[in-house]
């Protein structure tokens, strides 16, 4: 499940002689003179590791890719227990007090499809910005929280470690990858309802579940933009007119996601206030939720949706 974490140990909380000493006799790292003091910095494969006098960072990198080369594997609760044991070893120092300021969560699924074509149907988010991106030919959807602590990823892998040069394993290069990833950036613990997160926290069975289970969370907020067939014969009244006739006006829009970034501009430029804003968000993914107006869940996103939560 992880990905990049970044670590900080404070030397104080080690019961070791000479920590700066031991990291750096092995290694060889760069000196930078800051107004703090010395900053040493190195690489340990693809980490980037500093220490001052009195703490060490690490991160910047995937954990994934330290322990086995790539990370187009999942990476499981005892994978992670082995990659801090042989950062620990190749530092000689234990990590275990050490805590986690920023953690991703990603997960990559075999779907049937090109992953690109999921991403319509994965709708709004509420207190997120959605962002569909194209960077350098490759294709994703961003979901950035609004307070920046938080976002939410999708994107085709297989592209994604080609564009970067990264070993692709035998087997892979046929297949669709579909990677979700969780980012959470800054007051990690909060989100956790804990003082801190500490390393070993980190393959504890129940802390392991807990965040498993927020990361599933957050999935499952996103609304589902759904097909629905508009048939008039199934009309019972008036109302269920005004529903027909409202479905049409998204589907002449392009889609919920078209329709409500023209809401959007409204909003911005002072045609609607908040409320109202709000409202028509609310009924219109109520409305597109009403199985009795010919509304079916879109087949990508049951199988999405499965996947996510088969996911232990």
């Amino acid at each position: 499940m992880f990905d990049t974490i970044q670590f900080n140990l404070k030397y104080k909380d080690v019961n070791q002689l000479n920590i700066l000493k031991t990291i750096t006799r092995d290694h060889s790292f760069e000196e930078t003179r800051t107004c703090n003091g010395v900053v040493f910095t190195t690489r340990l494969e693809n980490l980037t590791v500093r220490s001052t006098e009195t703490t060490l960072s690490i991160g910047n990198g995937s954990l994934c890719k330290f322990l086995y080369g790539d990370n187009m594997v999942n990476f499981t609760r005892d994978d992670t227990f082995h990659a801090i044991e042989k950062l620990s070893d190749l530092l000689h120092v234990s990590l275990n007090h050490a805590t986690v300021s920023r953690m991703d969560i990603a997960y990559n699924f075999e779907v049937k499809n090109s992953p690109e074509s999921y991403f319509y149907y994965l709708g709004s988010l509420p207190r997120y910005k959605r962002l569909e991106q194209t960077h350098h030919s490759l294709e994703g959807l961003y979901y950035n929280c609004l307070s920046d602590k938080k976002q939410l990823v999708f994107y085709d892998k297989i592209k994604e470690s080609s564009y970067r040069k990264d070993r692709i394993p035998e087997g892979y290069s046929d297949r669709y990858l579909l990677r979700y990833e969780l980012r959470l950036k800054n007051h990690v613990n909060r989100m956790f309802g804990v003082d801190k997160i500490t390393v070993p926290m980190l393959y504890d069975v129940q802390f392991y579940r807990r965040i498993v289970d927020f990361w599933k969370g957050e999935y499952r907020k996103i609304v589902k933009v759904n097909e629905y067939e508009i048939d008039i014969n199934g009309c019972k009244g008036i109302r269920d007119l005004n529903k027909m006739g409202m479905l049409m006006l998204v589907e002449r829009y392009g889609g919920m996601n078209e329709f409500f970034k023209t809401f959007d501009h409204q909003f911005e430029l002072g045609l609607l206030d908040k409320r109202q804003l709000s409202e028509i968000k609310r009924q219109t993914k109520q409305l597109l939720e009403n199985r009795s107006l010919g509304i079916v869940r879109n087949p990508q996103i049951e199988e999405l949706d499965s996947l996510v939560e088969q996911v232990v």
